[in-house]
């Protein structure tokens, strides 16, 4: 159980800021159309936010099951957004530098740069046994936790980059067994792919994020098993299909939604094979003015001409969020799968009876809380990046680990407090005192202190999320990183000055520096991304990476949620489309009339 203590008080600690079946069981109220009930009102004690939330009887159930029979983990005093904004910033997924191995002296990718005040190891080097780092470890004084916890962090080596049994992908983070990827965060099992995010067993595929079992994609989101497509959003099992919108088991479709097992539409009008081809090749998709047109198009005109799904829910029951799959009892989560009985969650991957986590997967993790990145754990709480381990507290990069506080780099480890060994007795007495102490300062369940976070505002997940200008970034006391010059060029060119063919960019391209046409950024094509464009047809991009990525991530509905009508039976619903949008926004069971 989780000894627990007093919400924390505004001290300046946390964040200044086959056909589809229906979503619900029959006879049963979804979450999302029923009225939740607030046991407690309350607002954000950030001053910048100071949004109302509520707490529901489903959070103190929560609350007292993890506490123990003499101190409670009472309801946090800021709201949800903060609270994971504040976890977001002690994740860096996609800023990666390079720098040297503290312990060997080789070269490495880091995703700390070279001004972090801490070691870093290479993955060999973390893994082995040249180093320990118990001695790293110091006794608790009767003083500031937090404090204590930072001047260890100044010392402890850390490992350089989250990724694992890889093949030529030095540059993928919090990935797993990919091969001859760059770029990528996040994902796993994958192959020949570049600039993706939160993706699996893909091969060949550029700038995707939550793709699939899929092959030569580009520009594709929340897709599975497709291939040679580009420009999808929520499509599955899909061929040749392009700028299309929840298609499923459709071949050479262009400008299409909501269409099932189709071939040569435009705009949901059925085609003939030439008049589609046609049409196709007019397009001129191999230049960039082309693309940028058929782009606008997608944009401008889906949304106008064809209804849209409430929500993004399959084989979920008692659900209240968007994109879940195969979800049940889930309240005010985003982009889950497989998990169950959680509340503010983002991104989870089978996560069962937990609270407030961001990036949980894959491995099955259980009764955590103020968690992001962790996975196969159980009884963990205020946990950054620990992988199967059971009652960790505080702990960052934490591996094999059971039962350690604010501990930081350990292996196999049990009973550790600042990375200092203790016998059981001992380690329990101690913690009670730390418990305490926390406490006492009002800081008890609370995620680590922004302070703690190595990296700046901008390099971390906090920004994908709640984008913030450096100015309003610094004077909410954030860091800030600046951008490295990209060095070892013998040309830089603005983009607007590429040619606009595919056909007439030269190999010399990958020598080149090419200024962001939004930004102004430096970037470079790296050889595997020039084969890509030159593979499906496509013009080179002109804008940065990061800012592409972006660009996909706002496409994306917001994580909340609102009530609406249905455009067609008028019945109330919830929903992620704003009343503002212009879309045609359809219950579930009018969708599926729709759709079938």
């Amino acid at each position: 159980m989780f000894q627990a203590g007093r919400s924390r008080p505004a001290s300046g600690r946390g964040i200044p800021a086959r056909p589809e079946k229906s979503t619900n069981q029959p006879g049963k109220k979804s979450l999302s159309n029923r009225c939740i009930i607030f046991l407690m009102q309350k607002r954000c004690s950030n001053l910048w936010c100071q949004a109302a939330f509520g707490i529901t009887r489903s959070d103190l159930d929560f609350y007292k099951s993890i506490s123990n029979e003499t101190e409670t983990i009472l309801p946090p005093d800021i709201c949800p957004d903060c609270r994971s904004q504040l976890r977001c910033m002690h994740r860096n997924e996609r800023n990666l530098y390079r720098r040297i191995c503290g312990l060997c002296g080789g070269n490495v990718i880091s995703m700390y740069s070279s001004a972090a005040p801490f070691p870093v190891y290479c993955s060999a080097c973390f893994y082995g046994d040249k180093w320990d780092p118990l001695s790293f470890g110091v006794e608790y004084e009767n003083s500031s936790f937090f404090d204590q916890l930072a001047k260890l962090y100044e010392r402890v080596p850390r490992l350089a980059i989250m990724n694992k049994q890889s093949q030529n992908s030095d540059y993928c983070n919090y990935s797993y067994a990919n091969k001859n990827c760059y770029q990528t965060s996040g994902s796993h099992y994958e192959e020949d792919c570049l600039y993706g995010a939160y993706s699996t067993k893909n091969k060949d595929c550029t700038d995707s994020l939550w793709i699939y079992g899929s092959e030569l994609l580009y520009e594709c989101m929340f897709s599975k098993n497709c291939y040679r497509s580009i420009y999808l959003d929520h499509c599955e099992d899909c061929r040749d299909c392009l700028f299309s919108r929840d298609l499923k088991g459709c071949s050479s479709c262009l400008f299409c939604s909501n269409l099932r097992q189709k071939r040569h539409c435009v705009f949901n009008e059925q085609k003939t094979k030439d008049e589609y081809e046609r049409i196709l090749a007019s397009l001129k998709l191999d230049t960039y003015s082309g693309l940028e047109a058929a782009r606008r198009a997608q944009n401008d005109e889906l949304p106008r001409r064809f209804p849209v799904r409430a929500l993004y829910h399959v084989q979920c029951e008692n659900c209240e969020g968007d994109t879940l799959n195969n979800c049940k009892n889930m309240r005010s989560c985003y982009y889950c799968s497989d998990s169950e009985d959680c509340s503010y969650g983002l991104q989870l991957d089978g996560t069962y009876s937990s609270m407030d986590l961001d990036y949980m997967g894959y491995d099955r993790s259980e009764r955590c809380y103020q968690t992001i990145g962790c996975l196969g754990l159980f009884d963990c709480l205020a946990c950054n990046a620990c992988w199967d381990g059971s009652g960790l507290r505080y702990s960052q990069y934490c591996f094999s680990c059971n039962d350690c506080f604010g501990c930081l780099s350990l292996k196999r480890q049990r009973n550790c407090i600042l990375n200092k060994k203790y016998e059981q007795p001992a380690y329990e007495k101690l913690v009670s005192e730390i418990i305490g102490d926390l406490d006492q300062a009002g800081e008890w369940g609370s995620f680590f202190p922004t302070n703690l976070s190595p990296f700046g505002y901008n390099e971390s997940m906090a920004q994908d999320w709640a984008s913030l200008s450096q100015k309003v970034a610094l004077e909410k006391g954030y860091k800030w990183k600046e951008d490295e010059n990209i060095s070892e060029v013998s040309k830089i060119i603005d983009a607007k000055s590429l040619p606009d063919s595919i056909d007439e960019i030269p190999d010399d391209i990958l020598n080149w520096a090419i200024h962001c046409v939004s930004t102004g950024r430096p970037f470079r094509i790296v050889k595997k991304e020039l084969e890509f464009y030159r593979k499906l047809r496509l013009p080179i991009p002109r804008i940065h990476p990061d800012e592409r990525h972006r660009i996909r991530k706002a496409l994306r509905n917001p994580r909340k949620l609102w009530n609406r009508n249905c455009a067609e039976c008028r019945k109330p619903m919830s929903t992620s489309y704003s009343p503002e949008r212009p879309e045609k926004v359809l219950c579930e069971e009018c969708y599926l009339k729709e759709v079938y």
